[in-house]
């Protein structure tokens, strides 16, 4: 067996295991559980081992072309809807956002308006921070070009426009969404994740042409990558899923922070109030837990504070997690 196959078999018994576990320990009831299985966090698809018709594969979170690993298993077909829907509008815009900089070492493609004519370019800067501009005659018109050119050395003056960008803004947020709920369930596993709460989440991965999700849920913070993690924010009318991760271009280093659910806390009331504090606040700290990460797949005791802290502060009659 090769590496891949290695780590995907030890993925899915860690897993397996801690599904086991809740429900031993009546921390989970759910169908289906007397067997040894696999979850999809994404469709919550039940499988009995990695392969078959729609083998389980390791998932990269954030995605692998932005400095993430392979972590965690989903099932092949939300691997490729999500990576082909969503994930290439993360890596293209922030890619997009590198080259804007315009820094040392950028080539992008431009468009150039020449005395109201617009002409194709590549605007390249060099390690000294020089500019150069380069137009190919096969991407424009030569004879309006060599015109061009002409006018150029007389003086004419140049606008430039970046190309319009392909990106769907959406579809980069629903990306931050997915990293942030598939690296919060690395973390916390089905001790929490398969609560209905997640469904709008799970949702919204899957129908990233559909607004499901509250907007407004993630932001840049500037913190250290040590604060990189899930939290539980505590305070009061905040209670959620806090999901700080950082993402690395060939230029740039970024982090992001998502909001994620609690079970009985509505993410759209708690998305809102702290877009109004930072609204009124500009800066402001919350209350986040732990301090240091806490096993919360193995460790019983763990996952049985957890449920204990959410049943105390949660606003309904919300039962424990059920598929």
């Amino acid at each position: 067996m090769n590496k891949t196959g290695i780590k995907r078999e030890a993925l899915f018994k860690k897993y397996a295991d801690n599904l086991q576990l809740l429900a031993k320990n009546k921390l989970l009831t759910a169908n289906g559980l007397d067997k040894y299985v696999y979850i999809c966090p994404v469709c919550l698809q039940h499988f009995e081992n990695v392969d078959g018709s729609n083998p389980l594969t390791l998932e990269d979170a954030p995605p692998k072309s932005l400095g993430g690993k392979a972590s965690i298993l989903t099932c092949k077909k939300c691997n490729n809807v999500a990576g082909t829907a969503i994930d290439a509008h993360l890596s293209t815009r922030l890619n997009e956002l590198d080259e804007r900089q315009l820094l040392a070492g950028t080539q992008l493609k431009v468009m150039v308006r020449i005395d109201g004519e617009a002409y194709a370019a590549t605007l390249k800067v060099e390690q000294d921070g020089k500019m150069t501009m380069l137009h190919s005659k096969r991407n424009n018109n030569p004879t309006k070009l060599e015109s061009a050119m002409e006018q150029l050395k007389a003086g004419s003056i140049v606008d430039m426009e970046y190309v319009k960008s392909m990106v769907i803004p959406e579809r980069f947020d629903y990306a931050l969404l997915k990293t942030a709920y598939l690296l919060a369930f690395q973390y916390i596993g089905y001790g929490l994740m398969l609560d209905a709460c997640y469904d709008d989440v799970r949702n919204q991965i899957q129908h990233p042409g559909q607004a499901i999700y509250p907007s407004g849920f993630w932001f840049t913070p500037d913190y250290p990558k040590e604060m990189v993690g899930t939290y539980f924010i505590t305070e009061a009318g905040l209670e959620s899923l806090f999901v700080f991760f950082q993402v690395r271009t060939v230029k740039t280093e970024r982090m992001f922070a998502v909001i994620l659910p609690l079970p009985g806390f509505p993410v759209g009331t708690v998305i809102g109030r702290l877009a109004e504090r930072l609204a009124e606040e500009k800066e402001f700290h919350v209350s986040l837990y732990p301090d240091k990460p806490l096993d919360y797949i193995t460790d019983v005791e763990n996952i049985k504070a957890m449920h204990r802290w959410i049943a105390q502060h949660r606003t309904d009659d919300t039962q424990p997690p059920n598929v």
